[in-house]
């Protein structure tokens, strides 16, 4: 009989330290939603299986910042202070806060599913220009800000929660209207979660349903506090920060007082440490062995570019031994694929065939080992919040399938790592020679170094850190210092990830920098009071949904284009003169039959081109567009010469149009190519972009690639 294939899932709760530990004040509201949606109902949705035993890594700045919103600090965020704050009260520019930024949640999971938020939305419109903020403004009133304050609030909490909740559940069935005591009652309930946090977490590890493990305090890329130079492994060639940033004494103290805020917080010293992103070098590790870390993880590349071998299910599916001169630790390699299938592809499924999907890729994996002389580990790691605002009610249908499915099946055991390891020691395995140096993204460490802003925010970071030499480990400077450490302001610069609030990230990045000098009585340097940034934000966003617009040349519904692609065409820097732009936006959508077209334009400036024309180019087809007695034509001109088909289009406030998908010739999931040309009397006065095209989402297949954009 051959053994149960062992499953551990990991599940990463981490967010960086968003608040200025010099004032106490936070900008972001990231550790109270995600309290509030995802911290406590993942361990306590395990109590209805208590066979299904998992880990859960928790980082120690993430206690902090919820101990922060706990008596006796009663901390509270910017989202929070307003979110409380009678909505009757709110200045002009806290109304605009609330339409900026209070909308930050998943469109099809957490905003369309809601129709009173919705609405909000549809009213205040999906992409906004600067100057159109005063209009927008005039539209909303006292009530709408109030249902907006509660709907921002009552989406971040996990709907399980809410429906286990009756005062909670009669919110939401209410819907709008809302009173002032109602909103504080849901900020209570987000406050009263965080207080749930680390007793469930404390409750669920004393009944061995769950290992707690840790990671380095502040979340720091711990090779690249060790060295910047070991980014050179897997990205030879690259151009690192110069100087470098060697500090592997940094690295031993994020280690070392992670482990003890955690004993502090948990009661029982963490066995097992996830390195931030699953990033390690030979030297990382052997301070993870010299601190007394029994085991630790990163992703299967990292085992197949240490071992210079291809993928390999009898080396992947068991841990492996570590033993260097410092100490030894067993390590595991998550499993990508499977990690990823949760992590990026079945929040679109229907539950049952994930969990069923799920289930037939662990049967084959057991079905490969079935001779193996101890039973297989497959270690599934990935975040345990941030995936789940793609699924469906919070990934609750889901995971409650996977769980019930895995739970009876005596195929599979679902284990902690700690509790595999001592069942099935490695004492007689051999040790991995050196280790790769990398992470789970793509191997290397890219994304947090090798950019012009990340070399040049490690440049402030070393800066500052020379600054602090000589003087007192403990003091507060340090720790500020260990906080801008932390791997997601280097994640944010670059061009590599886009935020709304990637400035923000900017920001608090340079204040813990300038409170580290500041606490050690020392002048802040004047780099620090300029942005790192100089990436400009995207002016392409990528269609949401399916539209149907009337083609009429105004917009008739706020919904009408409301899930379209838009390009700011003034963003592009194509126009040929540019000062005299007449074409200022590009929307772009599509539904099952049609490619939808609007351009947004100047009407003075287009009035002043006597004689214009405008052509679309459409991957293989031409669409020309004429006025014509105070109307428009357009018409669609084939690339084989043949006749041209009129299609619909009017001007109006805007110019639409709309093409039959048919006569484009798209295949499944191509990209549609377009450009656009504003011409007058056979010249063209405005491109864009100046040259080539725009590669835009054209099919709802490719839907699905895309996210809210956060």
């Amino acid at each position: 009989m051959s053994h149960p294939l062992c499953v551990a899932f990991l599940w990463h709760m981490h967010q960086p330290c968003y608040r200025d530990l010099a004032t106490g004040s936070c900008s972001m509201p990231w550790v109270r939603l995600h309290a509030a949606k995802d911290y406590v109902d993942m361990v306590e949705r395990l109590d209805a299986f208590p066979n299904i035993r998992q880990t859960v890594n928790v980082v120690p700045s993430l206690l902090d910042q919820l101990d922060a919103y706990l008596p006796p600090a009663n901390g509270s965020d910017t989202f929070l202070e307003l979110s409380r704050k009678a909505a009757g009260e709110l200045s002009s520019d806290e109304q605009r806060f609330l339409l900026r930024w209070f909308f930050m949640a998943n469109l099809e999971r957490m905003i369309q599913p809601v129709p009173r938020y919705h609405d909000l939305l549809a009213k205040r419109g999906l992409h906004v220009q600067e100057e159109r903020w005063p209009a927008i403004q005039a539209r909303f009133r006292t009530q709408d800000y109030l249902d907006l304050q509660v709907w921002f609030n009552l989406a971040w909490i996990d709907p399980w929660i809410r429906r286990r909740d009756p005062e909670l559940g009669r919110l939401e069935a209410k819907g709008q209207q809302f009173t002032e005591a109602e909103k504080h009652l849901v900020l209570d309930r987000q406050l009263a979660l965080i207080a749930r946090v680390v007793p469930a977490y404390r409750a669920a590890a004393g009944r061995g349903q769950v290992e707690i493990t840790t990671s380095p305090y502040y979340h720091p890329i711990l090779p690249l506090l060790c060295d910047t130079r070991s980014a050179s492994t897997g990205l030879p060639g690259a151009v690192l920060p110069e100087p470098g940033f060697r500090h592997p004494e940094d690295a031993r103290w994020q280690l070392q007082a992670a482990l003890r805020r955690h004993q502090e917080a948990f009661g029982v010293r963490a066995r097992g440490i996830w390195p931030p992103e699953g990033s390690v070098s030979e030297e990382a590790v052997s301070l993870a062995c010299e601190a007394g870390v029994q085991w630790l993880a990163t992703d299967e590349e990292i085992l197949w570019r240490t071992l210079k071998t291809g993928r390999t299910p009898a080396l992947l599916y068991r841990p492996h031994r570590l033993d260097r001169p410092s100490g030894r630790a067993a390590i595991v390699f998550r499993d990508r694929e499977l990690s990823d299938l949760i992590g990026f592809v079945y929040s679109r499924w229907e539950p049952k065939a994930a969990a069923a999907d799920f289930l037939r890729r662990l049967e084959a994996i057991r079905s490969q080992l079935r001779g193996a002389s101890r039973p297989p580990l497959v270690s599934i790691i990935l975040d345990g919040e941030n995936a789940w605002e793609g699924y469906a009610d919070d990934g609750h249908p889901f995971l409650m399938e996977l769980y019930a499915a895995l739970s009876r099946d005596e195929r599979f055991r679902c284990v902690t790592i700690s509790e595999y390891l001592d069942r099935h020691p490695l004492d007689a395995e051999p040790s991995l020679p050196e280790l790769f140096s990398g992470s789970w993204i793509n191997g290397n460490f890219a994304t947090w170094v090798g950019h012009p802003e990340k070399n040049a925010a490690w440049s402030r970071l070393a800066d500052a850190r020379a600054a602090l030499e000589g003087t007192d480990r403990n003091a507060p400077a340090w720790r500020s210092l260990g906080a801008a450490e932390g791997s997601d302001w280097m994640w944010w610069f670059g061009d590599t990830h886009f935020s709304a609030q990637a400035d923000e990230f900017d920001r608090l990045f340079r204040a813990h920098l300038a409170n580290a000098y500041r606490a050690a009585g020392l002048e802040v340097p004047e780099t620090l009071s300029r942005p790192i940034r100089t990436s400009a934000v995207p002016a392409f966003f990528a269609p949401t949904g399916l539209i149907q617009p009337t083609i009429d040349g105004r917009e008739t519904s706020y919904y009408e284009w409301l899930y379209a692609g838009r390009v700011d065409l003034a963003r592009q820097y194509g126009a040929i003169q540019r000062g005299m732009q007449s074409l200022r936006v590009l929307h772009h959508g599509f539904d099952r039959a049609h490619q939808y077209v609007r351009l947004d334009f100047d009407p003075d400036r287009l009035a002043a081109t006597p004689g214009w024309t405008i052509e679309l180019s459409l991957s293989s087809v031409r669409v020309r567009i004429d006025p014509v007695a105070g109307s428009v034509r357009a018409r669609v001109l084939p690339a084989d010469g043949g006749e041209p088909v009129a299609v619909p289009c009017a001007l109006g406030r805007t110019l639409e149009v709309a093409i039959p998908s048919a006569l484009l010739d798209l295949s499944p999931g191509a990209k549609l190519r377009l450009s656009v040309s504003l011409e007058q009397g056979g010249e063209v006065v405005e491109r864009y972009p100046d040259h080539g095209a725009f590669e835009l989402t054209a099919s709802e297949a490719e839907l699905e690639a895309q996210a809210w954009p956060l």
